[in-house]
């Protein structure tokens, strides 16, 4: 299995436009469950492109899971963090419930950091949501100008 991880552009936008309105990849995690509009997609990712913080945000598409895509991606994309992009902790959000994803991070060195009790709303439905973090095993001490 060959993988390649590219700097999100917006001529990436067609293609997130796939995935990014399928109610069941995006039950996960999404705040916002109404139809998303290209121009709305666009906006967002000018808005996080813009941003220099490590939260991580993977998605495999279904026909795409199960396969172990998900893992070589998360681990190419921490190798890439610490190394070339040198940044000292990666962080996501997880849905409580989703099990098989918790687990892929958990192998892939993340450790829980707490519950964040009844954070998204997902068909008039509250969802528990987990925080995970990894950080960069030798990181030069912090300063004020670079935590976030």
């Amino acid at each position: 299995m060959t993988l390649r991880l590219v700097p999100t552009t917006l001529d990436h936008v067609p293609h997130v436009m796939t995935w990014v309105n399928d109610r069941e990849v995006m039950q996960y995690f999404a705040l916002r469950q109404e139809h998303i509009s290209e121009d709305e997609e666009r906006a967002f990712l000018t808005k996080l492109l813009a941003a220099r913080n490590g939260r991580v945000f993977l998605v495999v598409r279904r026909s795409m899971q199960g396969g172990g895509r998900g893992a070589a991606m998360l681990t190419a994309l921490i190798e890439r963090a610490f190394g070339e992009l040198d940044l000292h902790k990666l962080w996501l959000i997880v849905r409580k419930d989703n099990r098989r994803a918790q687990a892929m991070y958990l192998r892939a060195g993340f450790e829980l950091e707490g519950v964040l009790k009844d954070e998204y709303c997902v068909n008039g439905r509250y969802f528990d949501m987990v925080r995970m973090g990894v950080v960069r095993d030798s990181s030069p001490s912090c300063s004020s100008a670079s935590a976030s």
